[in-house]
């Protein structure tokens, strides 16, 4: 009870508050409890409402010194805005100058606006947020247990800087119990030296020690170039323990393929030696303008990579030996060349005149917006199949020749209409004829395999080692056919062409001895194993060496040891 008294001179009743610990008199005759809740609810806010005074050590957060929660508050926002504008960046392989761009601002809000970081500040952001990453990585790849490859791949960005990046591949097996394969990228380091063998293998070293994998790269996948040989015969002198060098070397089939394609058209493309015209026995002006718009279009593209020229030129071998750093694929180099008749359809000369009419009629529609309206009308009129246009033939773009020729069939009938218009169409020198589709058709038939497994090779997860040595036999049968022509419907030109394919062929094919894995993977595949081998006919040695390999890799490495 209270000491203090009501209007009947009665003790009150004395309510003590829980929050601010004063005691509310009230008297014994009042029921009513509005005032203690009109109580209770200031004392609540006042509870809640911070002093302007309180900082993070008031709160028990000790180091941060003075630091009002408000501040942390906005800090906090400002960390979080800049690491996702580093992540939309990153994935989006996005310019850091994007972010101040005028037209993006107008759709941000004004507190986001605020908090914008610059370039840089996302560019440190990018490296920051990899750096953070880097040892779940490692700890991630330390616990894997099974086999990891290694891809290993240079290039030069848009801006002008080499770079060279590796990534990781591996099985992964879920809790499901289903096995997928991996990529992951493991690093990009920009190379600031000549692109060396023994330079690249020392950014691989640094590569591969920092994730510490030195003792578990069982393989690397790389291209075909003469300084990836070198940079993988420098590796082996490391010592790494499951990697013994040329035998765990995977060479890019995907670049084996376009290999094999550059040579089969070199016979038709003009001669880097001449000086001449393209169309030598003609003199006429239209012919010498057809060919500049040629060259333009030509010199517009980057030129085509000095390690392919290398790779093809040190494949295509003479009979006594290789050819010397500047020889090019000469009649002289391909076995039992076939001299042209008079009857051919078509010849080597005249498929290089072929192949510029096309070049010349891609470049006039990607030139002329009117002549491409134009096309695509008489595409539409002849019920041509789409798309209405003709691809352009880049050098630096794979299976590109493909693309023209088959858009070149598709648009057989526009394209005779079309180049006849004298406002929109070519000049009469420069129009095509029924033996250039005949060259245009016969190509297709050529390419197209290459094409379809590239395209399969291309895909995420369908590129397979163990089908490495099939698709090589299927190459060869189909450039075999070619050659052999026991129809009679392919002039010595095309077979000749066919032959230094074949070449580039057997060469590679002969290289897939030096690696166990291609054998091993095909004894392993459940639709293949040994019995390909015997389809193919490979003498009963072959066979039994390649199941030696497979029990071998598998008593030496995945083997169940005895732990007594």
């Amino acid at each position: 009870m209270s000491d203090q008294l009501d209007k009947f001179q009665r003790r009150m009743i004395a309510w003590k508050c829980k929050i601010c610990a004063k005691n509310i008199n009230w008297p014994a005759y009042n029921s009513s409890c509005s005032n203690l809740l009109t109580h209770a609810g200031q004392c609540l806010r006042k509870q809640q409402k911070p002093p302007d005074n309180k900082n993070l050590a008031t709160l028990g957060v000790t180091g941060t010194g003075d630091i009002d929660p408000r501040e942390a508050s906005r800090m906090s926002f400002f960390i979080l805005c800049i690491s996702l504008c580093a992540l939309w960046c990153a994935e989006g392989a996005q310019p850091f100058l994007a972010l101040e761009e005028a037209s993006l601002k107008r759709v941000l809000h004004p507190i986001i606006l605020k908090h914008l970081p610059t370039r840089k500040m996302v560019s440190k952001a990018i490296h920051m947020l990899y750096l953070s990453t880097q040892e779940h990585l490692c700890e991630e790849l330390r616990v894997h247990k099974g086999a990891l490859y290694l891809g290993v791949d240079a290039w030069q960005t848009p801006n002008g800087f080499d770079i060279i990046g590796a990534v990781v591949y591996r099985l992964l097996d879920n809790s499901a119990g289903t096995v997928k394969l991996d990529a992951m990228p493991l690093d990009f380091v920009q190379l600031k030296e000549s692109h060396t063998g023994e330079y690249l293998a020392r950014m691989v070293q640094y590569i591969v020690e920092k994730f510490q994998l030195k003792n578990r790269i069982c393989g690397i996948v790389s291209k075909n170039a003469a300084n990836n040989g070198k940079m993988v015969a420098e590796l082996e002198k490391l010592g790494w323990k499951r990697f013994k060098g040329e035998p765990q070397w995977i060479r890019c089939f995907a670049h084996i393929l376009n290999l094999i394609v550059k040579a089969i058209l070199r016979l038709f493309s003009r001669d880097k030696k001449a000086n001449g015209q393209a169309f030598e026995d003609e003199d006429s002006d239209e012919e010498k303008e057809a060919q500049d718009l040629i060259e333009g279009f030509d010199d517009e593209e980057d030129e085509i990579s000095s390690d392919e020229e290398e790779v093809l030129t040190d494949v295509l071998e003479k009979s006594n030996g290789k050819l010397k750093e500047d020889d090019d694929l000469t009649l002289a180099d391909i076995d039992d060349f076939e001299d042209k008749k008079d009857d051919d359809v078509y010849t080597s000369y005249s498929c290089r005149r072929s192949l510029a009419k096309f070049r010349t009629i891609a470049t006039k529609l990607k030139k002329s917006p009117n002549s491409k309206a134009q096309f695509i009308a008489l595409c539409q009129e002849n019920q041509c199949k789409r798309p209405h246009n003709v691809k352009r033939d880049v050098p630096t773009r794979w299976n590109s020749t493909y693309l023209q020729l088959s858009s070149i069939i598709r648009c057989e009938k526009a394209i005779i209409m079309w180049q006849r218009d004298k406002r929109f169409g070519t000049t009469r020198s420069i129009h095509v004829s029924q033996e250039d589709f005949d060259l245009a058709a016969d190509l297709v038939q050529v390419l197209k395999p290459f094409y379809d497994i590239t395209l399969q090779l291309s895909t995420s997860g369908s590129a397979r080692v163990a089908e490495v040595v099939v698709m090589i036999d299927q190459i060869t049968a189909n450039l075999s056919a070619v050659i052999t022509n026991k129809n009679q419907s392919y002039p010595p030109a095309l077979r000749n062409a066919c032959r230094a394919g074949l070449k580039i062929t057997n060469k590679y094919y002969s290289l897939t001895d030096c690696s166990p894995i291609y054998r091993i993977s095909m004894v392993l595949h459940p639709s293949f194993k040994d019995k390909y081998f015997k389809l193919a006919k490979w003498p009963q040695s072959w066979i039994d060496e390649a199941i030696r390999l497979t029990r071998e890799m598998y008593e030496k490495w995945y083997k169940p040891r005895n732990l007594d």
